[in-house]
Formats: structure tokens, C-alpha cells, sequence
């Protein structure tokens, strides 16, 4: 659900929708912030754990990703601001959030290979985490916010940070009963990284959200 009833006026739809119609216009700070944001959160403190030893089917799968965005990311530090769209710029956070949500699951599952091997239980519970949390920042955005409805929207924010706590603590638990031993460190590594992809997760879905939830409504902004 993406365009909104064409008779409603944007006066009179609910605060969070027209905040979500309205894209910030990109800054200077903007642009040094996203810059830091993929050097230092995605290719080193990501980046380097998913280019070391180990089984080298994750950076493969992951190193495309890295490679799109910060390719993206230097066609825009080079680009003027009066010529960046706002819409675009979030589309770009978008794309950020679920390059770096994309790479962080796999350093976590990298992690999970290390310490276990090929443990398929592990590796079915990490996906299964990322897919509930992922899942409900989709539903959220697809379904609940085009409702407009207020009462929704509370009780829907509390499921989603039951939902990201729930099978992060579940998934925790389950690593603590198979590998209680000096391995736990890295085990719990790999959770922090979960935890981070579902957070680089929602970032993504948000704004590439708001990026066609804007294109789809134009009619809404010209009223």
C-alpha cells in the first residue's frame, strides 16, 4: 500500500505520515555523516572481519554490496548539493542501510561458521531473527503506517521491539546451551552483528520506503 486516497488533503492526514512524506534536503553534514557512517561502520569495523581468515563464501556474497555503495557514495560526495534530490539522497540511506544490514547477517552467520562449523540449528535460528525483525519493519511500513491509524501505530511500535528483543534473546540463549565455552566471545560477536543487521534493516526499509511511499503521492504534496 503505497498511494494514499486521492481525496485526502495533506493537512489532514496523521503527524507521522506527513513526516514520512516530507524528505530532509541533504547538507553538507549529511553527506561527511553517511560518508563516515559506510568507512567506519561498513568497511572497517564490517568490512575487515568479512576479509579475514575464514570461509570466504560470505565476502563473496557480500563484497558487491560493499562495492555498489561505495561507488555510490563517492558519485555523491562529488556532487554538489543544490544538485542532490532530497527524495534520492534517501534513497541512498536506503540503499546504505540495506547494504550494510546485508553484510553484517552474513559477518554474523561468518561468525557462527567459526566458532560451530557448519551448524545448520545456528544458522537457521540467526536467519529466522533477522527475518521476524526484517518482516515486521516491512509490515509496519507497508500495511500500519498508510492507515493512519494512531492506536495501530503505538501498538505496532511495541510488537516490533518485542519482535527485534524476542528472537535476539532466544537466538543468545541458544548459542549460550550449545557452546558454553571460551568460543561464547565470539559467539556473542555474532549476536552484536545481528543486532546491528536488524538496525541497518530497518534504517534501509524506512527511507527506501519513503522514497516510493513520496513518488507514489505526489498529488498529496501539490495539494
Amino acid at each position: 500500500m503505497l498511494r494514499l486516497d486521492a481525496y485526502k488533503k495533506f493537512k489532514h492526514l496523521p503527524r507521522n505520515i506527513k513526516r514520512h512524506l516530507i524528505a530532509d534536503e541533504a547538507t553538507s553534514q549529511d553527506k561527511w555523516s553517511m560518508l563516515f557512517c559506510i568507512i567506519v561502520l561498513l568497511d572497517l569495523i564490517c568490512g575487515i572481519p568479512l576479509f579475514a581468515h575464514g570461509e570466504k563464501i560470505f565476502t563473496i556474497i557480500a563484497l558487491p554490496f560493499m562495492i555498489f555503495i561505495n561507488l555510490w557514495t563517492i558519485f555523491l560526495m562529488f556532487t554538489k548539493l543544490d544538485k542532490i534530490n532530497a527524495t534520492t539522497f534517501g534513497l541512498f540511506k536506503g540503499g546504505t542501510g540495506i547494504a550494510s544490514s546485508i553484510c553484517y547477517l552474513l559477518l554474523s552467520l561468518k561468525y557462527v561458521h567459526y566458532v560451530t562449523g557448519y551448524n545448520p540449528i545456528l544458522m537457521i535460528t540467526t536467519l529466522i531473527s533477522y527475518s521476524i525483525v526484517t518482516i515486521g519493519f516491512i509490515r509496519y511500513y507497508v500495511i500500519v503506517l498508510p492507515k493512519g491509524s494512531k492506536k495501530e501505530n503505538s501498538s505496532t511500535s511495541w510488537g516490533t521491539y518485542l519482535l527485534t528483543l524476542g528472537p535476539g534473546m532466544g537466538y543468545i540463549t541458544v548459542q549460550f546451551m550449545f557452546h558454553f565455552s571460551d568460543s561464547i566471545v565470539n559467539l556473542f560477536m555474532s549476536y552484536i552483528y545481528l543486532f546491528l543487521a536488524c538496525f541497518f534493516s530497518y534504517m534501509g526499509i524506512k527511507f527506501t520506503h519513503q522514497y516510493f511511499f513520496i513518488k507514489a503521492n505526489q498529488h498529496m504534496l501539490s495539494k
